[in-house]
């Protein structure tokens, strides 16, 4: 991901990488993974319309295209691991004589992917071939794994992480192995280094993540079931299957756990419901009743929660201090929400055509995600980006002055990338002396544990940005003896 950024920053001619170029490879992986998603659907299912409608589900999966916008590692992630079963899968059907594709190809994108997948995020790179094992044990033909891994393909699935990591070693400070193998892969995933969770985590985090569309779960439970049983492309289904389970119980047992730990895992429950209801499509494209009376009372619900809210009747929203919508942003969101959801339980009441209402669903969610990207979100910047913060440092400070961080690590790359300067972690009180006798100036630190420095001086707040419990300061000692 970082070679992408940067070689964003480098051909663009701006001589550093932007915020715009250090999110662009989330976003091209976002689209990219969508249109593999639409691709898969059509070869697992034989359908055209199975693979649009889950590449549909998959981009407007709030969740999904959320991350598709920052600057993180996991749909990049998504994109490898999406493109290694791809492949595999256009291999099954060359064994199965279903596709007249040459071998080779798709044995190169499949080891490829593997080894660019762990190269963006590590060992959980190479899980496709965990699915793949476990999918060929269950079809009773393990022994094709190794038909599957000849040695010059292990090189380009494997060498590409192991060179990085040696390379690495070799020319990193020392300890470098320890801290980022031992500690970031073997420490979270045993030992409970960062982000504890208890076990039964991703049973609550992944029906939320997925939203909107765990509510398509349901129906692809019980299609997927039925046509399993009638051994109706039973091998699609498993493979959908363990690209789901396979994650899940990995990454369920490790001590440390986040919700975007299963995101490689969105393609496949996209294409477990666009499969399912293009199958139901294919017996009964009309809705019962009931799908717009429930429509309905969710659209008048949405809205009503949407004016209790924002006319403070009480109702509160569960956000972080600072976060605090204004009422005309919750009425702009509510009504925008309640009005999709409206023009679905029309569609459903009037023509009963449930691809219309589908259709008119996602209409609805990719126009509540735009309004909430393109104009909710920037209200918050202040609130959430250190931009602020770092711009002060850098106006309050020499170029080569370095600036102090008390007890929060997390604001040193945001102060040298927006501000331009150096920074020195201080961690306790007295590492704030010894900077300060060393002849540093300024500290950044969140201003409520201001009083935690009482041992060392006083000091005066010189700028403050963010509101409530985020708020930070840029304080230095002040001259005046305490009292």
């Amino acid at each position: 991901y970082y070679w992408l950024a940067a070689f964003g920053g480098w051909i663009s001619g701006a001589g550093r990488v932007t915020e715009e170029l250090a999110r662009l490879p989330s976003a091209l992986a976002g689209i990219a993974a969508a249109f593999v998603t639409v691709r898969f659907g059509r070869l697992l299912f034989g359908s055209t319309s199975a693979g649009l409608w889950a590449g549909a589900l998959l981009v407007t999966v709030y969740r999904f295209a959320h991350l598709a916008r920052r600057a993180q590692l996991d749909v990049l992630l998504t994109l490898f691991e999406s493109l290694a079963l791809l492949a595999f899968w256009q291999l099954e059907m060359k064994s199965r004589g279903e596709t007249p594709t040459r071998r080779g190809p798709s044995l190169v994108l499949l080891h490829t992917a593997l080894g660019l997948a762990a190269l963006t995020k590590g060992p959980v790179g190479w899980l496709p071939l965990v699915i793949i094992a476990v999918y060929l044990a269950w079809e009773r033909r393990l022994p094709d794994l190794w038909r599957l891994c000849p040695a010059w393909a292990l090189l380009l699935s494997f060498g590409p992480l192991i060179g990085w990591i040696s390379a690495a070693t070799w020319l990193g400070p020392s300890g470098f192995f320890t801290d980022a193998v031992v500690t970031n892969v073997f420490g979270r995933f045993f030992a409970a280094t960062s982000h504890i969770r208890p076990g039964y985590y991703f049973l609550q985090q992944l029906p939320i993540d997925f939203l909107p569309w765990t509510l398509l779960w349901p129906l692809a439970l019980w299609i997927g079931t039925r046509a399993y049983r009638e051994g109706i492309q039973r091998s699609s289904w498993r493979l959908l299957l363990l690209w789901v389970a396979v994650p899940f119980i990995v990454f369920s047992l490790a001590s440390g756990k986040r919700g975007l730990y299963l995101l490689p895992c969105f393609p496949a429950l996209a294409l477990l419901c666009a499969g399912a209801f293009d199958r139901w499509l294919a017996r009964r494209s009309t809705l019962p009743g009931w799908v717009a009376a429930t429509l309905a009372s969710a659209a008048a619900a949405t809205a009503l929660a949407a004016g209790a809210i924002a006319h403070g009747t009480g109702v509160e929203l569960p956000v972080p201090e600072g976060f605090e919508p204004a009422p005309a942003t919750v009425l702009m969101v509510g009504v925008t929400a309640a009005a999709g959801l409206g023009v679905a339980a029309l569609l459903a009441a009037v023509t009963r055509d449930a691809r219309a209402v589908l259709a008119s669903a996602l209409a609805g969610a990719l126009l509540l995600e735009l309004l909430l990207f393109t104009v909710v979100f920037p209200r918050y910047d202040d609130q959430k980006s250190p931009r602020p913060i770092a711009l002060e440092a850098a106006r309050l400070s020499a170029q080569d002055e370095v600036i102090g961080i008390f007890d929060d690590e997390g604001l040193a790359g945001g102060i040298l990338y927006y501000g331009d300067r150096k920074t020195s972690i201080l961690p306790r009180p007295r590492h704030v002396q010894h900077f300060l006798e060393t002849g540093g100036r300024l500290i950044v630190l969140e201003r409520w544990k201001l009083p935690w420095l009482a041992e060392v001086g006083r000091f005066e707040v010189l700028t403050t940005s963010r509101e409530g419990r985020r708020q930070l300061a840029i304080v230095r000692r002040s001259e005046l003896p305490p009292p």
